[in-house]
């Protein structure tokens, strides 16, 4: 019994075997832009938890070590307290910079809390100035909050620094920028040796489109610098 199927003509078939493989191509490209979206989650979800939460089980974990070395607990307790109350504080602050288009008010309050928290047993002392007139966009702001909070971690625990000074404004080029600067032992920029901090701040000032430099000599200091997109 002879088909009732069309027959496809040479170059019908050519097209229909082309449309084919570009469907597949197309599949294999979408599936590979899954990959990489789900591969760039989970890295910004490690450096969720190495630049914020960590800070924070870190002061409770030692914080808890002051206690069982005999510590008195009026002297700890309030710090305890504080170290958790700034961690809620964290939290509403990042869901306040998501749904906010506008504006840095819950980012300077975030800021400045977490400043001082890290200078109230007056090992390190920190200048922060903050334009006013500064606007972010809420990926610029909890990205900025990172790179402070690593910066200022870095420079606490390595840096042996007593003052350090943040700036986050506008040069009259209209350049948005954020510097970190310390007063600390620096090292050789040649020999120093990438850490995750270092790797997490660079890593997010690429994510918001942002330059990222440092600078520092032994006995001068370190500092760094973001410079904003435009």
């Amino acid at each position: 019994m002879p088909s009732t199927l069309p027959r496809l003509s040479l170059p019908s078939a050519l097209g229909l075997c082309a449309g084919l493989m570009l469907v597949g191509a197309w599949r294999a490209i979408r599936s590979a832009e899954l990959g990489r979206a789900v591969a760039e989650e989970r890295a910004r979800v490690a450096r969720e938890i190495h630049d914020g939460l960590a800070q924070y089980l870190f002061a409770v974990s030692t914080l808890a070590q002051m206690l069982e070395s005999g510590t008195p607990v009026d002297e700890v307790g309030p710090q305890l307290k504080q170290a958790a109350g700034l961690a809620q504080q964290e939290a509403r602050f990042a869901i306040l910079a998501l749904s906010s288009a506008s504006g840095t008010a819950p980012f300077d309050s975030a800021l400045r809390r977490y400043v001082e928290f890290l200078t109230a047993d007056g090992e390190l002392a920190v200048d922060l100035e903050i334009d006013p007139a500064i606007r972010l966009a809420p990926d610029e702001q909890i990205e900025i909050f990172r790179i402070v909070q690593e910066g200022l971690g870095n420079v606490r625990r390595h840096a042996q620094a007593t003052r350090a000074e943040v700036v986050i404004g506008r040069r009259p080029s209209g350049e948005r920028f954020v510097a970190i600067e310390d007063d600390g032992a620096g090292f050789p920029i040649e020999a120093r040796t990438v850490g995750q901090g270092l790797r997490n701040m660079r890593d997010r000032a690429s994510s918001i489109d942002g330059g990222f430099s440092i600078r520092s000599s032994p006995g001068l200091g370190t500092a760094l610098e973001v410079v904003l997109r435009t």
